[in-house]
């Protein structure tokens, strides 16, 4: 098995085995790592390469939308309009072939990220034999109400 078969392999392991919150975070880091490569190929000046890692950056945070419940009120309507801001960078970012909305939204995504990370981290502090709520996508719910 090569290196690269190996890994592809394990990351779809960690994947499929991951918390609620872990999911979360692997999706921002994979969103964080899109952008930081169409910054590196813009350097370089490949545009193709520039376009593939920004339109998967905005796949990515499309699915972040995607997963909010809108029934949790005024978080899930603020969250998805700030993921609607990351894409709206992420596009005008591919149109204009500039790095400065990319770095923004680099520097958005990581504090997003981290909160995130905390708060996922916070909740299994308290709550550590509360088993995740799944909606009808299959994706864990997060409990923000406490």
């Amino acid at each position: 098995m090569s290196a690269a078969s190996s890994t592809n392999a394990y990351t779809k392991v960690d994947v499929e085995t991951a918390s609620q919150g872990k999911l979360v975070v692997m999706l921002f880091n994979g969103a964080i790592k899109r952008a930081e490569e169409a910054k590196r190929q813009m350097e370089n000046g490949k545009n193709e390469g520039v376009h593939n890692n920004l339109i998967r950056a905005q796949e990515i945070i499309a699915e972040l939308r995607a997963s909010l419940d809108m029934k949790h009120g005024d978080i899930a309507k603020n969250l998805d309009r700030l993921y609607e801001y990351f894409q709206h960078l992420l596009i005008q970012a591919n149109i204009k072939k500039a790095d400065a909305p990319i770095d923004e939204c680099i520097d958005l995504m990581i504090g997003m990220r981290d909160t995130w990370q905390e708060a996922f981290r916070n909740a299994a502090i308290a709550q550590p034999n509360i088993a995740p709520q799944i909606n009808q996508h299959g994706a864990a719910l997060l409990n923000l109400q406490g």
